[in-house]
């Protein structure tokens, strides 16, 4: 608003446009009363609102061209007593509202600025006043329009239906002593239309029978006054009615919304592809559908009442002990087993939640059967894949030890024919054949090792498991002239299946072996860095980086995706990085990659970086 404070009072001006200023108010401040009307001129046609201290002589004459000249709203102030004989009749007149200045100044500034948000929303609040003086009527409307309420008028209980059966009316203002009803009845029939409950009601009478109070106010009035009334104490009922309207109207909403929001809940709970129980102090209360048609039940009261550790006793042991704790929430998989004697496999996530002081655990489960068997059939494909290239690198490193029993023998057999042999070159060539056919030995030990259908969980060491899947793939490395680097900062132990994070190596590093051998210039140099070090007391970290130039930014989000490879069909089934990346998750843990540069020798490479993060044996 536009609002104009005439007040000689310094401090008083300075707090009421500093306390509407922070409320979005254009203020312009005038201190002498001597030049008002002069002063008001120069921006007449945007003043919304005057606020004017009327301890002035000719107060009435300045209202009155105030009001005829600019027709804007008026709040007066006043510190004299002798003003108050008239406060009414300025109400009367019109004026917005009458403040005594005697109280904090602050205050009443924050007041007037609570009063001026409402004149915005006022409008949207519909009275209706029913009376079959027209006078009296036309007093009420003039007094409810300064406010900027919408005001409808009726003058007999009929066009007073006819007005609240069309219009949402938020209060009615009611003579008891109707021309062809009394109040009590209108009353009466209001309730039976379902609207005394969000109705505001504030009666009317100039009876002087006492009881008319009692009667208004058991019939269903929300206040009362007395003909003739006050007409600051009239508004100020009418505030208070509206007020209540509001906040009655805004539970109302809230509390629909609360019942929408349930019902949307429930049909988003029995819509979801997870079953859903709900428990408290760890009785069942509640299940969607999905729960009811994995257990093979048909209604929803043949699990409610059920002990969780009734519904959920197939689980392992430890598991049960987890559902049980209501202070962590916990995420697992398992095996649950329907009444019908179906078997499946879930994956289990509870949360602990309060509501309405209440101790809730809501337990979703999903079945993962397919995905399992899914799963299972992908690490075949990869387990298959690995098989080939473990194949590859056993040709690698048998070809040169083969080569050199072979030569050793022929030697051998050659001095022999032509009686050269002696004891101690005969002797050299058997112990030559026999490291070799160690060697052959160990190899074999290491694809036999890998391929081992063990599915221990163990803790063990990362060292190890690294070495372990060097030997693997060694001959491969150094036909390529492939350097690996380890670095290992601290010894971490993990807990798992040691031959999953071998295979998990192995994918990593034969990747960037296949990219590092296309380099075809013996100068360029080739290296595979190998990283392992604690992160906390709680993590570890292995990094695995290379120097073969990187992974393209358009496919690098997509490599652990299955049957994603950039290699030709011949070459790679990309399901390689897909089960790296299970393998991983399954162990509780998380795969990056990223392009970055590293500094070996003074010289600067870049390749691509694959951070595993475990979580450390206990």
């Amino acid at each position: 608003m536009n609002i104009v404070i005439i007040d000689e009072n310094k401090y008083q001006n300075d707090i009421l446009t500093k306390t509407l200023q922070e409320h979005g108010h254009n203020i312009k401040q005038l201190l002498k009363y001597n030049d008002i009307i002069k002063d008001i001129h120069s921006f007449a046609s945007v003043i919304d609102l005057v606020i004017l201290d009327i301890d002035i002589n000719d107060v009435d004459s300045i209202i009155k061209q105030i009001d005829e000249i600019f027709q804007c709203k008026i709040i007066l102030l006043s510190k004299e007593d002798d003003k108050l004989s008239k406060r009414d009749e300025y109400f009367k007149k019109g004026i917005l509202d009458y403040h005594n200045v005697t109280k904090n100044i602050k205050h009443i500034a924050n007041d007037i600025a609570c009063l001026l948000q409402k004149l915005t929303t006022n409008h949207s609040q519909k009275i209706l006043i029913v009376d079959d003086s027209k006078v009296i009527c036309y007093v009420i409307k003039h007094l409810l329009q300064t406010r900027n309420y919408n005001v409808f008028m009726a003058h007999n209980a009929k066009d007073a239906f006819k007005i609240l059966k069309k219009e949402n009316i938020s209060l009615l203002i009611l003579d008891m002593e109707l021309p062809d009803m009394h109040g009590l009845e209108l009353m009466d029939k209001i309730r039976s239309l379902g609207l005394i409950a969000d109705l505001q009601i504030l009666a009317i009478s100039g009876s002087a029978n006492p009881s008319i109070v009692r009667q208004a106010l058991k019939g269903g009035a929300s206040d009362f006054l007395r003909k003739p009334f006050m007409y600051e104490e009239f508004m100020l009922k009418i505030d208070s009615r509206i007020e209540a309207s509001i906040d009655r109207m805004t539970i109302k909403k809230q509390k629909q919304q609360i019942e929408d929001n349930l019902k949307s809940f429930e049909v988003l709970v029995n819509a979801t592809i997870d079953a859903m129980f709900i428990f408290e102090n760890h009785i069942c209360t509640d299940v969607n559908l999905e729960a009811l048609e994995l257990l093979g039940y048909k209604k929803k009261e043949q699990l409610r009442g059920k002990n969780i550790k009734e519904i959920f006793k197939d689980i392992i042991v430890e598991n049960q002990n987890a559902l049980l704790d209501d202070t962590t929430d916990y995420d697992f998989e398992d095996i649950m087993i329907s009444k019908d004697q179906k078997q499946y496999n879930v994956q289990i996530k509870e949360k602990n939640v309060k509501m309405s002081n209440k101790n809730l655990k809501i337990v979703a489960v999903m079945d993962i059967t397919k995905i399992k068997q899914n799963e299972k059939i992908l690490s075949h494909q990869a387990k298959m894949a690995s098989m080939g290239e473990m194949i590859g690198n056993i040709a690698h490193q048998w070809r040169q030890p083969l080569t050199a029993i072979s030569v050793a023998a022929g030697g051998i057999k050659l001095n022999y024919e032509f009686d050269i042999a002696t004891k101690e070159e005969t002797l050299k060539e058997l112990d030559n054949i026999v490291e070799n056919t160690q060697f052959l030995s160990s190899t074999i030990e290491s694809f036999q090792n890998f391929l081992k259908e063990d599915k221990i969980v163990e803790n063990f060491s990362i060292e190890p498991t690294v070495k372990k899947t060097l030997a693997i793939i060694s001959a491969n490395l150094v036909s390529n002239n492939i350097t690996i680097i380890k670095n290992y900062k601290q010894q971490i132990k993990v807990n798992g299946i040691q031959n999953e994070l071998v295979q998990v190596f192995l994918n990593i590093i034969n990747n960037a072996t296949d990219i590092l051998k296309t380099f075809k210039d013996k100068d360029i140099e080739k290296y595979i860095i190998i990283d392992v070090d604690k992160l906390d007391d709680e993590k570890g970290i292995i990094s695995i980086q290379d120097s073969a130039g990187g992974i393209p930014d358009n496919i690098i989000n997509k490599i652990f995706e299955p049957y994603f490879t950039t290699k030709h069909q011949s070459q790679g089934t990309g399901l390689g990085l897909y089960m790296t990346h299970q393998i991983v998750t399954k162990m509780g843990g998380t795969i990056t990659v990223s392009n970055q540069k590293f500094k070996y020798n003074n010289k600067e490479f870049v390749g691509a970086k694959f951070d595993i993060v475990l979580k450390l044996a206990k």
